[in-house]
């Protein structure tokens, strides 16, 4: 239980820093400026949203490894490896809805893709989508929060 527990706070850690560099996008998309004399607009734009990016790549990562010790500790399932069949199989016990995992599917893949973000067509594709998934994970997690023992 308490390896679950230290990747359950490494993964709500993580979130709040995923939560708060989408924030920090929105707003400085909102005021439509430079907040750094030295930067023009378009460098600083690329700036928070590559930080978006590389947060939600630990993010997700960490999302699924949850996941995966929470079958070992939790339901006692064995020798699940790997992004996808952590995702497959936490749906087919019902840890995931079925647009949930889903979505979850489509995260992995967009994630796969953070290595692509020198285009900028797949970094402006992924910080589009990054919200959704960052809705996905905190709910998901809020649900399978570990119950503290004791």
């Amino acid at each position: 239980m308490e390896r679950v527990q230290q990747k359950y706070e490494n993964l709500t850690h993580a979130l709040l820093a995923l939560q708060n560099a989408i924030k920090a996008l929105e707003f400085f998309e909102k005021e439509g400026k430079s907040f750094y004399p030295h930067l023009n607009y378009q460098e600083e734009y690329r700036m928070h949203r590559d930080s978006l990016i590389q947060r939600f790549e630990y993010s997700e990562d960490l999302f699924w490894k949850y996941l995966q010790i929470y079958l070992k500790e939790i339901l006692a399932v064995e020798d699940v490896h790997g992004p996808k069949p952590v995702i497959r199989k936490s749906f087919s016990l019902h840890m995931l809805s079925e647009s949930e995992a889903e979505q979850s599917l489509d995260m992995i893949k967009d994630r796969n893709l953070t290595s692509h973000i020198y285009v900028e067509e797949i970094a402006e594709f992924l910080a589009k989508k990054i919200p959704s998934y960052y809705e996905l994970m905190q709910s998901v997690a809020q649900r399978l929060m570990p119950i503290a023992q004791g």
